[in-house]
């Protein structure tokens, strides 16, 4: 049950977006894509989700071509964190992630486990009962993780799907949080994410996919995507690559920019 871009092209207006997107995304990888700002990474990732189609190329999953799945089919499917969740109304954070069992037809008492469940794995459980609203961006960030998390709690292969999971929170929650996605992973679901911290992909990710004013510059192992001339080609910045005292990882460090 994979998820196959094949030969995608994407413009708006006269602007190519993407181009020539040869990709897979499989059960039990922690996927990262990675890139500049602008380079494309956004739509490829709603692409991907089944948000956005291509002008050309195609989309499947599990050899269904994407479109023909319907917005339900999808919801029980894959559940995808955006960068901004906008609830404009009072809502109790526990309520925020229970959202996330609406897709699947199941028991009322298991559904509440469920995101009992969420709200204890993304420390969160100190704000079930507050207003969304008022909560920190960083816990925001958590509530919707959990919603995320609820949602996808299916037997596998599902997929999630997570914009910059780690972006408003601090040092001991972004390890939390994606040492919950290693952990998903490992048990078969397909985790695909944006990050902009290369240290983090590093250690991570099964799989980097390096993006490059639309088009993938190298996609593969940490090890083969995260090098000096790789970083250079994408970000325009000179590095230093440092073996992880663990093995098997790159750790890129900025050293200066070239341009």
């Amino acid at each position: 049950m994979t998820i196959q871009a094949i030969d995608i092209d994407y413009s708006i207006g006269s602007k190519k977006i993407l181009s020539n997107i040869e990709l897979e995304i499989h059960p039990g990888e922690l996927h990262v894509l990675i890139g500049r700002n602008g380079a494309g990474k956004s739509t490829l990732f709603h692409m991907l989700c089944g948000d956005v189609y291509p002008e050309k190329g195609n989309l499947y999953l599990d050899g269904i071509e994407l479109r023909n799945y319907s917005k339900s089919q999808l919801a029980k499917l894959r559940a995808v964190l955006t960068q901004e969740t906008n609830i404009t109304f009072p809502i109790h954070s526990e309520a925020v992630i229970a959202l996330g069992r609406h897709p699947h037809v199941t028991d009322i008492q298991r559904d509440k486990e469920i995101v009992q469940t969420c709200l204890k794995i993304t420390d969160s459980i100190e704000q079930r009962e507050q207003n969304y609203a008022t909560l920190s961006g960083g816990e925001r960030q958590k509530i919707n993780f959990g919603r995320i998390l609820a949602q996808a709690w299916e037997t596998p292969p599902r997929y999630i799907f997570l914009d910059e999971p780690v972006s408003a929170l601090d040092i001991p929650n972004q390890y939390k949080t994606l040492n919950i996605c290693r952990h998903m992973a490992n048990q078969g679901y397909a985790v695909f994410m944006i990050l902009h911290d290369l240290n983090l992909a590093a250690q991570y990710a099964d799989k980097v996919t390096l993006l490059h004013k639309g088009s993938i510059v190298k996609s593969g192992k940490p090890n083969e995507v995260l090098t000096i001339e790789n970083l250079e080609t994408a970000f325009g910045i000179k590095t230093r690559i440092l073996n992880a005292p663990e093995g098997n990882f790159i750790i890129p460090e900025i050293i200066g920019e070239t341009i």
